[in-house]
């Protein structure tokens, strides 16, 4: 019988302990989302291979750009709005 109980208090521990990691979405209490703006670079003469060379264009040619990717073989820079 004691078995069955702690059986159900581990059970009810896990429910409890994921149900409040769901709720949370892993961000934590009272984190609010980054918005990103995106926009185009304005160095399109090469074609995008590498989000690594993308994200050192966008920074180099100033804006506020902090990062960059490779989309649809378009370098696209991104920055917190």
């Amino acid at each position: 019988m004691e078995l069955i109980k702690s059986r159900a208090t581990v059970c009810a521990l896990l429910l409890m302990l994921l149900l409040l990691s769901h709720n949370n979405g892993g961000g934590g209490v009272g984190m609010a989302e980054a918005r990103v703006c995106t926009g185009k670079s304005q160095h399109r003469s090469f074609p995008c291979f590498s989000d690594r060379i993308c994200s050192r264009q966008c920074i180099k040619q100033g804006g506020g750009w902090t990062a960059g990717y490779c989309r649809l073989k378009f370098c696209t820079c991104q920055k917190a709005c």
